[in-house]
């Protein structure tokens, strides 16, 4: 032995640390191993869980937004739909007044043409009673033989009685 160094004493503590080491790996290598892959795995699958989730709400999102859209067309549709109608109503009942209206002005000139001639007819009655009552007077009050010749000398020169 050289130098005091004892090889089986060297072989012997070398065999203990492999023992060591192959106990220590069975023992602990292993567990924490496992735990460490299932914990790789559980925030794995959080992570994937994550992802899906925020695809999903993107999706609904996106289909919101097009539902959004699509309302909103259909608000515009309608309410173009609404305008034209209210603007044809409008027109309708313009043309229903102004049809109206000519009935009334036909009617009021026809009530006025109507009206007019009861009071030229009236006139003229009133006016041939004047005339009469103004002869009546005249007659009555003065020489008639007068009247009556001067009626005859004009109808022998001509003139025009209206």
């Amino acid at each position: 032995m050289p130098l005091g160094i004892d090889f089986v004493q060297i072989l012997l503590h070398l065999f203990n640390v492999i023992i060591l080491f192959g106990g220590l790996y069975f023992i602990l290598f292993g567990p924490v191993k496992k735990f460490m892959d299932e914990r790789d795995e559980h925030y794995r699958k959080i992570d994937e869980e994550k992802n899906q989730a925020l695809e999903d709400a993107q999706q609904l999102k996106a289909d919101y937004d097009k539902q959004l859209q699509a309302s909103a067309d259909q608000i515009l549709l309608e309410k173009q739909k609404a305008i034209r109608e209210i603007q044809e109503l409008r027109h309708q009942k313009v043309t229903e007044a102004q049809e109206e209206a000519r009935r009334i002005i036909k009617k009021a000139e026809g009530e006025g043409e109507r009206r007019k001639e009861e009071i030229v007819a009236g006139a003229r009655e009133e006016i041939s009673n004047l005339i009469a009552d103004a002869a009546d007077k005249l007659l009555l009050d003065g020489d008639t033989d007068q009247f009556y010749d001067a009626f005859l000398d004009k109808v022998e020169r001509g003139a025009d009685y209206e």
